[in-house]
């Protein structure tokens, strides 16, 4: 049996009877742990979802910014149409499907 450390965390009255509740309700959770648990996985795995997407954008905006001073781009603003071709080039060039 795996052992974890106990956190202790405060919560409103509604929200716990709401968590009561789901988990009475459901069937899907053996207690209050279980539920909240289960929950922070989820939330977890969708950080860190969030993250590695967040971070390939990081490098793809770089990315956009090196080819654009390196096709001469001044620090000026662009136009819509300047910005949409560089970005339709880069998505291509990535192999990049768009839905």
């Amino acid at each position: 049996m795996l052992m974890g450390r106990m956190v202790s965390v405060e919560l409103e009255d509604g929200f716990l009877s709401q968590v009561d509740e789901v988990v009475r309700r459901s069937g899907r959770f053996s207690s209050r742990s279980e539920f909240f648990k289960d929950s922070l996985r989820k939330n977890l795995a969708d950080e860190m979802d969030f993250l590695s997407r967040f971070g390939q954008f990081k490098k793809g905006i770089t990315a956009l910014r090196k080819k654009a001073y390196s096709n001469g781009y001044a620090g000026s603003l662009l136009s819509r149409s300047e910005k949409e071709r560089i970005a339709n080039e880069w998505v291509k060039e990535n192999k990049i499907k768009l839905v």
